[in-house]
């Protein structure tokens, strides 16, 4: 199995898992999403699929701003 399937496939898997700790409300959320969102943005790069690299870039950073306002809120 190439690496690069194994990649996505960890990487949808991740998200999964942060959508599912995110109903739970658990902070973890933001740390498993975020290495998601970040394996799937190298693997559309490596695809050439700038357009949903782009946009999963931009969920990387909206669940790292994420766990600073929750940090934040926390505190």
């Amino acid at each position: 199995m190439p690496i690069k399937t194994i990649i996505e496939i960890l990487s949808a898997i991740l998200i999964l898992i942060g959508f599912e700790l995110f109903n739970r409300r658990h902070i973890k959320a933001f740390t498993i999403m975020a290495i998601g969102q970040f394996l799937a943005t190298i693997i559309c790069i490596m695809a050439s699929l700038w357009f949903l690299a782009f946009m999963h870039l931009v969920n990387f950073l909206m669940q790292i701003r994420g766990w600073y306002k929750w940090q934040q809120g926390a505190s």
